[in-house]
């Protein structure tokens, strides 16, 4: 032992009284360390945002868009509003598809999305029934980097997901929304079901009003009929009494003054009929206008559907109406057939909406116009007509209730010739009698279709009441009064991740400070035998030595491998944990992990090198080349060749690794310990190496010691 101290201190102290061997011996502790610290640097964060942003990636939009009603939809621009929100790549929009690509080719870009003309009609494509998937291009150049396509193409599942996200949320917030229409506020309590009930109530109680007017239209002409049936019967008897018709013809003269009243009241009546026709006309334009592309409107579909179906009962009233005035004097036929005309039209333009089971957005609209302006032409006659009948028609009726009365006055005055004046009362009783008959049957009909409209009303409203009671309707509206974000965030994301890290490393850098390091502490160790003899001359200070054998002079020249493998050791993992400032929970453990991967790492090169020499170094260099790509440093061994995953529990890289990570990560039992202990088996074997295979092949180093030297060019 005392031989093989005084060999290291002989090297020792050629070392320090060199210069050159000085500044070699302090290159051979810095280079290993910067290897790997530049490694672990440039490794830092390569997939965080900072990193991540700095790849670019071009984008353009084609996407014509589409119209839906008039609504302008272009969802290319929401993608693209999107990624431009995100900070995670450099985007790079272009100003076409063309300028997009040639970057992809240049190589200015790892990747391009061009967004195609049809994408938004794709997308939207599922209203129509026949759904197509939409398609963005993507293109991708894989020549540049191999690690930057997998990136790029995390990148490309991130856009598609938002993209779907997107589509899933916008559509259930839409339908969420919609059903607000059927639940209410959620407050009140009321709901579609309560309130088309309460409408339909409402005009169920107008109705009622209506009926009952109608009712009293009808007493009064009946009064009115037989006030004239009483006074034809007066007029035999005024015929026969003529000497003592004076008072006769005065109490003729009341009724007549009755008749006239009874007229106006019919003149009233008129009116009204016309006046509800053209209010029932604006109900119905009123419901018209709500309806959409679908043939129903959105809020008031119960008041729409009365309305159009309570169309008939209008026409019906209408041709009543124009049927007692018609033939009257001073009522102008043109203006009748008018109103009948228009109202035939509307009437025509309501089927063709029912029965048109393939409405367009286009064809609602000129429809609706189309009904609009008969409405409005309707209307227009309606008052044109109600003006002629206020001003020629109810003064004519008037005036000939008057004329009776007048001719009466005269009849009191001229008795004596009045014998053949009463064919001509008769006449004029008989006319009027017949108008107010017909009015009369006028008023029934409209009471009857009244009474109808109520009972259809009252169809309705028990239909809606049974609805409002259904359970089923009831779990709906419990399901739509949830907040429609809280629904559409769980329809497009519904699962949910707890992710709990186990052994959490900060960085990259961190994670893959391992592996460099120790890559960092072999490469070290090759550079070293590959600056340093490791055959001991025998100098003269050796010869004072006195007997020195192999032995000595293997362990005597190891202790300065040792030495500068623990300096490299020193400076590496220093530089690791201050300089580049790595994650390590365990540091003082994690010198130690690296001091005993030193040792067996220059015990087997400086064995290695021993006792092949060159061959050996060379082997040295197979082992760590084998090492980087297979023993699991940067991808997991379950994903290399067979081969690698072979060897891999033959490599002391393994171990070295596996207890490093222990000390960045956290440890696990006693994985730390049994790493390290597998590391002292490879002590043995470079021992074997070393010391039992120098001898045979000492004689085929010395020849291609002798070889190299003839060559002049190999040191």
């Amino acid at each position: 032992m005392k031989k093989i101290f005084q060999i290291y201190l002989a090297d020792l102290k050629r070392i320090s009284t060199n210069v050159v061997a000085i500044v070699i011996i302090m290159g051979l502790c810095i280079i290993p360390a910067l290897y790997a610290w530049f490694n672990i640097m440039s490794n830092w964060d390569p997939y965080g945002e900072d990193a991540t942003s700095q790849m670019h990636i071009a984008v353009y939009s084609e996407d014509e868009g589409m119209s839906i009603g008039d609504l302008k939809l272009c969802m290319g621009d929401s993608v693209i509003k999107g990624l431009k929100e995100n900070d995670a790549i450099g985007w790079i929009f272009t100003d076409s598809s063309k300028e997009a690509l040639e970057y992809v080719y240049s190589g200015k870009c790892y990747a391009a999305f061009i967004v195609p003309k049809d994408f938004s009609a794709d997308m939207l494509s599922f209203l129509s029934g026949e759904p197509v998937n939409p398609q963005i291009e993507y293109y991708e150049n894989s020549k540049k980097n191999a690690i930057a396509t997998k990136i790029t193409s995390k990148v490309k599942t991130t856009v598609q997901q938002s993209v779907n996200s997107s589509m899933v949320s916008t559509i259930t917030k839409i339908a969420s929304k919609s059903g607000e229409l059927i639940v209410g506020d959620g407050k009140s309590g009321d709901n579609l079901a309560g309130t088309v009930v309460d409408k339909l109530k409402d005009m169920d109680t107008t109705l009622s009003t209506y009926a009952g007017m109608l009712d009293t239209f009808a007493m009064l002409t009946d009064s009115a009929d037989s006030l004239i049936g009483s006074t034809q019967s007066l007029l035999p008897s005024v015929q026969g009494l003529i000497d003592g018709g004076q008072s006769s013809v005065s109490g003729m003269q009341s009724s007549v003054l009755s008749g006239a009243q009874t007229a106006q009241t019919i003149t009233q009546m008129v009116d009204i009929s016309l006046s509800n026709i053209n209010s029932q006309l604006n109900v119905l334009e009123n419901s018209i206008q709500l309806l959409n592309a679908s043939g129903v409107a959105d809020a008031d579909t119960a008041d729409i559907s009365v309305s159009v179906a309570g169309f008939d009962t209008v026409e019906q009233l209408a041709e009543n109406t124009l049927s007692a005035i018609e033939g009257l004097k001073g009522v102008d036929s043109s203006q009748i057939e008018a109103v009948r005309k228009n109202i035939q039209s509307i009437k025509t333009q309501i089927k063709d909406l029912k029965s048109d089971t393939e409405l367009t957005a286009d064809k609602l609209k000129l429809l609706k116009e189309s009904i609009k302006a008969d409405v409005s032409s309707a209307k227009s006659a309606i008052d044109t007509l109600k003006n002629t009948f206020d001003h020629s028609v109810s003064p004519n009726l008037t005036g000939a209730v008057y004329d009776i009365e007048y001719a009466l006055i005269e009849t009191q005055s001229m008795l004596g010739s009045l014998d053949n004046s009463f064919p001509d009362i008769q006449k004029a009783l008989d006319d009027y009698s017949a108008v107010l008959k017909s009015g009369n049957a006028d008023i029934v009909n409209t009471r009857q279709y009244v009474q109808q409209i109520r009972d259809g009303l009252q169809n309705v409203i028990s239909g809606f009441d049974n609805l409002s009671n259904d359970e089923q309707f009831n779990e709906i509206v419990k399901l739509l009064q949830t907040d429609p974000t809280l629904i559409a965030q769980f329809v497009t994301s519904p699962l949910s991740m707890d992710e709990q890290k186990i052994y959490e490393i900060s960085t990259y850098g961190s994670a893959m400070a391992p592996f460099y390091t120790v890559l960092a502490l072999w490469v070290g160790g090759l550079i070293t035998v590959a600056l340093v003899k490791t055959k001991v001359k025998d100098t003269d200070d050796i010869k004072s030595l006195g007997k020195v054998n192999s032995v000595h002079k293997f362990f005597g020249r190891y202790i300065t491998f040792f030495v500068i493998g623990q300096l490299q050791t020193l400076v590496t993992v220093l530089g690791d944990l201050f300089f580049v400032g790595i994650q390590c929970r365990h540091p003082f453990l994690f010198w130690c992990a690296s001091a005993l991967t030193s040792f067996v790492f220059t015990l087997l090169m400086y064995s290695l090198t021993a006792a092949l020499g060159n061959v050996g170094q060379a082997v040295a260099v197979v082992i760590m080349v084998i090492q980087v790509a297979g023993a699991g440093g940067t991808f997991p061994v379950e994903v290399l060749p067979q081969v690698y995953r072979a060897l891999y529990k033959f490599m002391p890289f393994n171990y070295a690794m596996n207890a490093l990570r222990e000390c960045v990560g956290g440890m696990y039992r006693f994985d730390y310990c049994k790493d390290l202990a597998i590391l002292l088996i490879f002590i043995a074997i470079s021992l074997v190496i070393g010391l039992l295979l120098g001898r045979p092949f000492g004689k085929l180093n010395t020849a291609i010691e002798k070889s190299k030297k003839k060559s002049g060019l190999i040191l």
